[in-house]
């Protein structure tokens, strides 16, 4: 689901962020309906791109992004009522590339938006096409006469009554009793059918709340065009609108956040962003009318955005101490992540030793407590040197390397300036640092620009090649 391939980058599997849950199905007026939880780190960058039709040969259709209007499509609809949204699974063999041609005609998701009244329109191309780079993914289809099916690397399913898809190949079978979000999904549409309200109902549910959260939620009425926008883990206050009102007015992009200005993160994102004191945090939490659950999420949201989004290291040490405090009242939370997660913030402070403590405290440790911990120690095995001149005055300088959305390194100070050794067996990588909380690139390797980050906007990168 990532820039022009229209997929996740490989490299998001190193976390559990590359989530969605989707949902289709027919009421029992004969309406078709198509719901899309999109889980990731929480950020405020959502675009709702608007693209009326071009000619009399063309579709309007609306797409989803984070980051900016141009990077990667996470999700859309078209005017005729046909929709589309992509769950990423673990690497797959890509069997239905077998015997067929790459789609000769740009980005064929699209082309399904743009050219298709149908899915089985759309399906049809699959008799001699495929579409590349999907080895990753499958993607999870519904139109208003009611056809739903879900395209993986290995089959195509068909359906006609409900459809539930989250990140598990819809050929594995019993595999997908292991998502939490399958049962649930299933249990509340065997109990209630398909409607807005049994849709809010499951998204709800099925909301992530934790280190990866539910960015936003879309439902659409795929035979009136009716959608329901919700943000940031608020299932109480919708952004109504429908595909044709917002296809009349013309081209645009609009700031999914700029239609929620109650939302209690963004309230927060901006009182910090104007005074970032814990003061004012704490002001916010006294005086605003939200349980204690509300307030973790509104804290927890507000940090993932400044921390691995935005990489503002100083507004989220800001908020870490604090979120802290509440994190007891949210079950989902995993202790090891939560030391992980304060282990990097420390480290961003300057304050390795303390995140070594942090570390070294963990009671179940993980691949990326460990990984992190032999950083910080500088017992990574040789392999690669990244290096950036000068900065002596620094109190910490991280390294982003690019894919890796939330896990950071930390360079070592040197008489020359700063190093990281890492051992890897990626042929190429794309990384940045930053110095103090600024982004800063080596003016002494390769650059690569316009690159797309994490949040989804693009940016420059060095680049070693091995």
């Amino acid at each position: 689901m990532r820039t022009r391939l229209l997929f996740l980058i490989p490299l998001l599997w190193c976390l559990p962020a590359a989530a969605c849950t989707i949902v289709s199905g027919t009421d029992r007026h004969g309406q078709t309906w198509a719901m899309n939880n999109e889980d990731f780190f929480h950020t405020a960058s959502t675009y709702v791109n608007v693209y009326p039709a071009t000619d009399k040969n063309t579709l309007g259709y609306i797409t989803f992004t984070y980051g900016s209007p141009e990077s990667g499509i996470q999700g859309g609809a078209n005017e005729a009522g046909v929709f589309f949204d992509i769950n990423a699974l673990p690497p797959q063999v890509y069997k239905l590339r077998r015997g067929r041609q790459p789609f000769p005609h740009g980005s064929m998701l699209v082309y399904l938006l743009q050219r298709c009244q149908s899915v089985p329109q759309f399906l049809a191309l699959w008799d001699t096409y495929y579409m590349p780079d999907m080895g990753d993914v499958q993607v999870h289809l519904a139109d208003r006469q009611g056809n739903l099916a879900v395209i993986s690397p290995d089959t195509i399913l068909r359906a006609t009554r409900q459809l539930t898809s989250t990140n598990f190949n819809v050929c594995e079978g019993p595999a997908k009793q292991t998502c939490w979000r399958y049962p649930i999904a299933q249990r509340l549409l065997a109990a209630q059918g398909v409607s807005q309200q049994s849709l809010v109902q499951i998204a709800q549910e099925t909301s992530w709340r934790e280190f990866t959260t539910t960015v936003y939620t879309n439902i659409h009425n795929l035979a009136t065009g009716d959608i329901w926008f919700y943000l940031a883990e608020d299932y109480r206050t919708p952004w109504h609108t429908n595909i044709h009102t917002l296809l009349q007015q013309g081209r645009k992009s609009i700031l999914l956040a700029n239609q929620f200005p109650q939302n209690a993160s963004l309230t927060l994102t901006k009182l910090l962003h104007n005074q970032p004191r814990a003061a004012v945090v704490e002001q916010f939490l006294r005086t605003s009318q939200l349980s204690n659950e509300e307030r973790e999420s509104a804290l927890r949201l507000t940090f993932l955005n400044y921390f691995y989004m935005e990489k503002d290291f100083a507004q989220a040490s800001v908020l870490f101490p604090i979120w802290e405090q509440y994190r007891a009242v949210n079950p989902r939370l995993d202790s090891t992540e939560f030391q992980f997660t304060k282990a990097e913030v420390l480290a961003t402070q300057g304050h390795y030793q303390a995140a070594i403590h942090v570390l070294e405290a963990v009671k179940k440790p993980s691949w990326k407590t460990a990984a992190l911990l032999r950083n910080l120690l500088e017992q990574e095995p040789a392999g690669v040197s990244l290096t950036l001149a000068g900065f002596p005055h620094a109190q910490a300088v991280v390294v982003e390397i690019r894919g890796e959305y939330n896990f950071l390194r930390f360079a070592q100070k040197t008489p020359q300036g700063w190093v990281l050794h890492l051992k890897t067996d990626q042929p190429e990588l794309k990384y940045c640092f930053y110095v103090d909380g600024k982004r800063v690139l080596s003016q002494r390797q390769p650059v690569l620009p316009h690159q797309e980050t994490g949040k989804g906007d693009f940016a420059a990168f060095n680049v070693l090649k091995r």
